[in-house]
């Protein structure tokens, strides 16, 4: 899915009109806990908005947030789960 920067201003300026803290709200509500499974490991795997200061980040059960199978793990470092998507 390709977003425009028309189409995120748009948004943008949705929320400035609705409310962060109203955003924030039913943002956790629905997707706080949301499983998954990974794209890359096959895992079963959760979000989690709260732990990374409000960025959306994957983890195991286990609250591993690291997967070595992803593309991006290297010699520098741990690349993160993600979740396969209906689109994909």
């Amino acid at each position: 899915m390709r977003h425009t920067k028309k189409a995120k201003k748009d948004w943008l300026r949705w929320l400035e009109t609705y409310g962060a803290e109203k955003f924030l709200d039913l943002f956790l509500r629905n997707v706080e806990g949301a499983i998954g499974t990974c794209r890359y490991c096959h895992q079963p795997i959760s979000v989690d908005v709260l732990i990374g200061g409000g960025v959306p980040d994957w983890s195991t059960d286990g609250g591993d947030f690291g997967c070595e199978a992803s593309p991006e793990t290297d010699d520098e470092g741990m690349g993160g789960h993600m979740p396969v998507k209906y689109n994909d």
